[in-house]
């Protein structure tokens, strides 16, 4: 019987610490700042979701890193081309080029760091 007695009391105390931890968690701030988390703006996907709509006149939203001065890179557009859109994810930018009525469109991968292009990706049915 002394052994009931013990674990009844045993739970009666952990029913105690747990009724005052939920009422210590309902105490707690909610708006508070976690120290252990770091603020992080929304980014729109610098690459269009199937269904979306592109708007050729809006380039993405990009997250407010500071990036320091590299001067001129020169990138070849041939006359009736036009930048329809670009990313960047830290040192490399991406150009998306369209030719006069969308056709021969491509991918110029810029580096910023090391001044030159990096490479074309050419976007076409009749590529190869």
């Amino acid at each position: 019987m002394r052994i009931v007695k013990v674990l009844v009391l045993f739970m009666g105390v952990l029913i105690v610490v747990g009724i005052g931890l939920v009422a210590y968690g309902l105490s707690l701030d909610k708006n508070a700042d976690d120290p252990k988390t770091t603020s992080v703006s929304p980014v729109n996907p610098s690459v269009p979701l199937a269904g979306d709509v592109v708007s050729s006149n809006a380039a993405p939203i990009m997250p407010s890193a500071s990036l320091s001065a590299f001067g001129d890179i020169a990138v070849d557009i041939a006359p009736g081309e036009k930048l329809v859109s670009y990313s960047r994810q830290g040192n490399d930018v991406t150009l998306h080029i369209e030719g006069d009525e969308g056709n021969a469109s491509r991918l110029v991968i810029v580096s910023i760091e090391k001044k030159k292009v990096l490479g074309r990706i050419l976007l076409g049915s009749s590529v190869q």
